[in-house]
């Protein structure tokens, strides 16, 4: 099992909903501030500006996977990517 920290950075002028498939994740902390409630979730939004960093592990699920912004139309103008996660 592999654990991973990311940090999801928005640079835009927009919220984007971060949603991530198959592997739930705990947001850490929203601009250095410790999150004060660590649920398991697959979806954060991250606001204008805003940095959040993200723990997930890689445990039950081999195999490829995507990442993505729950927003339709950016979801279809790239802003997603695929994860292999292996055994």
């Amino acid at each position: 099992m592999k654990t991973e920290e990311w940090i999801l950075l928005n640079s835009g002028v927009m919220d984007h909903p971060f949603h991530v498939h198959v592997n739930p994740f705990q947001v850490i902390s929203r601009n250095g501030t410790p999150e004060p409630f660590r649920a398991w979730k697959d979806t954060v939004v991250v606001r204008p500006g805003e940095e959040v960093r993200i723990r997930t592990a890689f445990r039950n699920f081999p195999g490829r996977t995507v990442y993505h912004c729950h927003i339709l139309d950016h979801e279809e103008l790239g802003m997603m990517g695929t994860l292999e996660i292996s055994a």
